[in-house]
């Protein structure tokens, strides 16, 4: 049994037998805090890899109602939760990538909605929403928003807004690009 007096004698050596450890095996411990720091940037590098791919192969239907068209609440219950599953539909995603993204346009003068998100999820956007809605395939390109670009104009930081009032002037030097 370990008396005061000799647990006094083990905490006043430790910090010398513990530098002493550590002294000589530093290279060992070098080399596993490296090859830890290694791995983790390889993790990293290959999941936002994963990430870009699977934005890059995102797939895109529009939904264009007919003009009668008057949902239930329960069909657009049914419908948010089919939408609630792409992320899990799509597979192993990053979350960043799994998401679905809703936009309203306008078609041929009749309001369209277009469901984007992940390629492996292509089946599940497809499945017909409701019954007086027609599923198109989005075409690419058509029915794109532009983007509004600013000529020698530097991008806003986070407190260069807070002024913004009614009499503040508008921004010269805009031009929409793809116009």
């Amino acid at each position: 049994m370990l008396g005061v007096s000799s647990l006094l004698d083990w905490i006043a050596t430790a910090p010398g037998s513990l530098t002493g450890w550590v002294r000589e095996y530093a290279w060992w411990l070098t080399a596993a805090v490296a090859a830890g720091a290694g791995g983790w940037a390889a993790g990293w590098v290959c999941w936002h890899g994963r990430a870009r791919t699977v934005l890059r192969r995102r797939a895109a239907v529009e939904l264009v109602p007919s003009a009668g068209f008057d949902p239930s609440e329960e069909a657009i219950e049914r419908h948010a939760a089919r939408l609630a599953r792409v992320p899990a539909a799509a597979g192993w995603v990053p979350a960043r990538a799994s998401g679905v993204r809703i936009r309203h346009l306008c078609v041929d003068g009749k309001l369209a909605c277009r469901l984007e998100g992940p390629g492996h999820a292509t089946a599940l956007l497809r499945l017909p929403a409701f019954p007086d809605v027609d599923v198109m395939d989005a075409v690419a390109g058509v029915h794109e928003a532009f983007r509004i670009r600013f000529e020698g104009v530097p991008p806003l930081g986070e407190h260069d807004h807070e002024d913004d009032g009614p009499e503040a002037e508008p921004v010269s030097g805009a031009w929409r690009e793809g116009a």
